[in-house]
C-alpha cells in the first residue's frame, strides 16, 4: 500500500508541478516589474524561465518514478 501511495503522491506534485512551469515560461516577461530595464530585466526574465523550466523537468522526473513504483510493485 506504500508504494501505490508514494506513487500517488509523485504524480499529483507531478501534476503540480508541470502546469505551473508552462504557465510561468510563458508569463515570464510579465511577472519581471516594468521599471527594471535592459540588460538586468532580460536576466530576470531568463531566471524565471530557467526556473519555469526545472519545475517541468522535475515533474517529469516524479512521473518516471510514479510509474517505475508501480511497475516494480
Amino acid at each position: 500500500m506504500s508504494g501505490i501511495l508514494d506513487a500517488l503522491t509523485c504524480l499529483a506534485v507531478a501534476c503540480l508541478l508541470f502546469p505551473l512551469g508552462t504557465w510561468g515560461r510563458a508569463h515570464a516577461s510579465t511577472l519581471v516589474v516594468d521599471a527594471i530595464q535592459g540588460e538586468e530585466r532580460e536576466h530576470r526574465i531568463s531566471v524565471l524561465r530557467r526556473g519555469a523550466l526545472t519545475c517541468q523537468v522535475v515533474a517529469g522526473v516524479l512521473a518516471v518514478v510514479a510509474f517505475l513504483l508501480l511497475a516494480t510493485r
